[in-house]
């Protein structure tokens, strides 16, 4: 069974639109403090802190990169003492990558400085604005998670 041509094309404008509002929201949290770190090692940081220990490859999954560009991001990261290995339980041969307690710091420092920019814009909402974007963050966070963008 096809969809009908109208849903496809308001399909399509959402996703621009979504694109778009995305775009120019992390634009404006980025603002709020990066500490000296590119977007490519901030992200990084984001993904071990919320799947780490991780392995190599499964970093490069997440943040849709190569593994040569993992290794990297994750060295420089090593450089800045924000990142260590530990060797996984059951397999001495597998590296896995987690935060160190300075990463865990700075990552804390940094979310609550985004955190203050984001807030003080959400509290500008109305209140039913504000019940919407909080009912519609499990789909974002749905969009976030697949892998097939």
């Amino acid at each position: 069974m096809t969809r009908p041509t109208t849903t496809v094309s308001t399909d399509a404008e959402t996703a621009a639109r979504l694109r778009l509002v995305i775009s120019r929201l992390a634009r404006a949290v980025r603002q709020h403090g990066a500490a000296g770190l590119t977007p490519s090692q901030l992200s990084a940081l984001a993904t071990i802190e919320e799947f780490g220990p991780i392995r190599m490859s499964d970093l490069a999954g997440y943040e849709l990169i190569g593994a040569p560009v993992a290794t990297r991001v994750v060295a420089s990261l090593q450089e800045l003492g924000l990142v260590q290995k530990a060797h996984g339980s059951t397999d001495g041969r597998v590296s896995l990558i987690e935060l160190s307690d300075a990463g865990r710091e700075t990552l804390g420092e940094l979310w609550s400085e985004r955190a203050a920019g984001l807030t003080a814009r959400i509290e500008r909402l109305q209140p039913e604005q504000v019940a919407l974007l909080t009912a519609a963050l499990p789909v974002l966070e749905t969009l976030v998670r697949d892998r097939v963008i």
